[in-house]
């Protein structure tokens, strides 16, 4: 994929573990243990330069599934995280219908926590078909 000024913002990947991390030090692994193929995009910057946007976009597209991992690494700003992992999937996705999503707001922070994520959840279901998740910085996420 490349940026509006014509900058690559793709990485192919064959990692057992696949580190996305932010300037502010967030990370999240995504565990690879069968180094599947994967695309790393990065959005923030490059596939993406104005308006909101997430921080990382993954995909897989192989025998396996066909599957979007959208990553926003935030402090604790949940409702700021929304709005852009939202505008990323209208902009990027490939098939907003048919391929399975994921979405994980990645904290430092403790983020709110009670009835605003499970109506992020259904939100996010109901209009892309995406998983929406709350994780820990440095957690471990299977893909």
């Amino acid at each position: 994929m490349k940026s509006p000024d014509g900058r690559e913002c793709s990485t192919f990947l064959q990692h057992r573990k696949i580190a996305l991390t932010g300037r502010r030090t967030s990370t999240l692994y995504l565990l690879n243990p069968q180094e599947r193929s994967v695309e790393q995009v990065e959005v923030d910057n490059c596939a993406i330069t104005q308006g909101p946007r997430c921080d990382w976009l993954v995909r897989l597209a192989d025998m396996l599934s066909q599957e979007e991992i959208y990553v926003e690494l935030k402090g604790s700003d949940i409702h700021r995280a929304v709005v852009q992992l939202e505008a990323t999937i209208d902009k990027l996705s490939a098939d907003r219908a048919c391929f399975r999503k994921r979405c994980f707001v990645v904290f430092t922070r403790n983020p709110m926590t009670g009835t605003d994520v499970q109506k992020y959840k259904v939100r996010f279901f109901s209009s892309f078909r995406a998983i929406f998740s709350l994780v820990k910085d440095k957690e471990e996420v299977p893909l």
